[in-house]
């Protein structure tokens, strides 16, 4: 290798020092100028390269890349969650009307029972006492009737008695009156007869005798007189006499009346009395008012149950466990939704894996407000022939409340989606701008509140996101540039919102995020990131 090179450099050695003076004179310098040339060029080009890479960097940090999904046909299946109580369709609360002691107890937690059967028996003993004197008195108010009434009989009785002497001394008087009449008219023959013997006496026509004889007559005539006459006024004493004492008797029977009416109405106390002593000794035997299962028993043998002031619960039977109803608190912004008839999907942590079947039975009007928050209660019955469902069990329950088959959709992050430039435009032309900017938002918060439990979203949007609200899409047009599509929605599923008017097709694309590359994370303003659409757009 060395041979090599110091024979090259003997070769050229002597054709440099050939060469003329003037010739290697003119040769260095332009060699010189050459390579500051190249120099100066080499430097533009990386000049040149640096900066294609900074405003490349700098475009590419400003790209973004979009999320989107397309427009599809599907079903929209609008539902309600909500939580609530399963309670027995039927459930009795059993308890007693007299307050006592428990002497005997025939059933437990969980025991079948039926119509009429005995549960549980107070000690008898004050009431058999209290039934036995009530049944005392109601014979006491009998008797007391009865002589009422015979007193009543006897008075009557008088009654006619005194009647029948008025009419016979009124009868007497009546002929006490006729012998009056009859003295008074022998009276006045005889003085007649007396008058005319002295004048015939005066004449010689009739001796003394005949005269003394018709004085005689007249005398004894005018003393009879005046016996009819007394007579006559003893006959209406009499008859004044008989008459008050029929007056007394009919009093006495009026009030021989009252006296037995009041009897009677004793009688009436007495019966009733007697019948509450022995409703009350009744009620000493608790027995079931139906066919169910004992849920809950209160009482124990020994215990003391008062109930002078409320009647206290001993037993909560439950018709069937079979057939019960969940009780739902149902928000006022989805109420309106519900339908008596419509089906419900039930699910109780006590069986994660078992789907129930139930229907809305009542929507009840009767608000209930809780701090300012306002539900109305919603029953939903199930049928479950195995009986897994138990009172009280927490149910989570979805129902349907409407169904559209083959409609238009786009996910709910479209709603919500607005790209940058437009937001950019939105804060530079003021609030106006701005509230039209969150229209979207407003929209499918009430989109997705029709499908949740309620809740502050679903207050403040649940005008803007109601059917036939109007919004906002973003599409990805040929340029791939964001183009605005106004459409009205319809209906939601929590996932998916129906389109029922708007220049949208099936398979377009819809942008539902926006990914920078300076961050490589979607537009934080969209809060949904990569986790809708399929992708960034083609």
């Amino acid at each position: 290798m060395s041979q090599t090179i110091d024979t090259e450099a003997a070769v050229s050695a002597p054709r440099y020092d050939a060469e003329p003076d003037h010739y290697r004179s003119a040769r260095r310098p332009r060699r010189f100028r050459l390579n500051r040339t190249a120099i100066i060029a080499i430097l533009l080009v990386a000049i040149a390269i640096v900066v294609y890479l900074i405003v490349r960097n700098s475009s590419a940090k400003n790209s973004a890349n979009y999320i989107t999904a397309p427009v599809t046909r599907t079903t929209i299946n609008a539902t309600i969650q909500e939580t609530g109580t399963i309670n027995p369709v039927n459930q009795v609360q059993v308890g007693t009307q007299v307050s006592g002691t428990i002497a005997q107890l025939n059933v437990d937690y969980n025991s079948l029972v039926h119509k009429g059967q005995v549960l549980a028996q107070l000690d008898p003993t004050s009431f058999e006492a209290a039934a036995a004197q009530a049944h005392a008195s109601l014979a006491a108010a009998q008797s007391q009737s009865a002589a009422s009434a015979s007193t009543v009989n006897q008075q009557a009785a008088a009654a006619q008695s005194s009647l029948a002497n008025v009419q016979q001394l009124r009868a007497n008087l009546s002929a006490a009156q006729a012998n009056v009449q009859k003295a008074a008219a022998q009276e006045n023959l005889s003085r007649l007869a007396v008058s005319r013997d002295r004048s015939l006496l005066g004449q010689g026509f009739i001796s003394q005798s005949q005269m003394d004889t018709d004085q005689a007559t007249e005398n004894s005539n005018l003393q009879s007189l005046r016996a009819a006459q007394a007579a006559y006024q003893a006959a209406q004493q009499q008859v004044s006499g008989a008459a008050a004492q029929v007056s007394g008797a009919r009093a006495g029977t009026v009030t021989s009346e009252n006296q037995a009416g009041a009897a009677q109405a004793q009688i009436g106390v007495a019966a009733a009395q007697a019948q509450q002593a022995d409703y009350n000794l009744s009620r000493t035997v608790i027995r079931s008012p139906i066919d169910g299962i004992v849920v809950s028993r209160a009482v124990s043998v020994g215990q003391t149950v008062a109930a002078s002031l409320q009647t206290p619960t001993l037993f909560v039977i439950a018709s069937s466990l079979k057939d019960m109803q969940v009780d739902v608190s149902v928000d006022e912004a989805d109420v309106g939704q519900l339908r008596k008839g419509q089906s419900a999907d039930i699910t109780v942590p006590a069986f994660p894996n078992v789907d129930f079947h139930g229907i809305v039975q009542q929507v009840r009007v009767n608000p209930t407000t809780v701090q300012n928050v306002v539900t109305y209660d919603a029953v939903v019955t199930v049928h479950d022939e195995q009986a897994r469902l138990k009172p009280g069990m927490t149910a989570n329950i979805t129902i349907s409340v409407l169904r559209r088959n083959n409609v238009l959709a786009v996910p709910l992050a479209a709603l919500l989606f607005r790209p940058a430039s437009a937001r950019a435009a939105a804060s530079g032309t003021g609030a106006g701008a701005g509230a039209q900017g969150g229209a979207n938002s407003g929209a499918a918060a009430g989109a997705s509140s029709g499908t949740s439990s309620g809740g502050a979203n679903a207050s403040s949007g649940a005008i803007a996101g109601a059917p036939g609200s109007h919004v906002t899409l973003w599409t990805l047009g040929k340029s791939k540039r964001p183009r605005p599509v106004p459409v009205t929605i319809g209906y939601s599923d929590g996932t998916n919102v129906e389109i029922t008017q708007g220049d949208v097709q099936a398979g377009e694309p819809i942008i539902t995020g926006e990914l920078r590359a300076s961050a490589t994370r979607a537009n934080p303003t969209t809060g949904f990131g990569g986790g809708f659409g399929g992708g960034p757009g083609r």
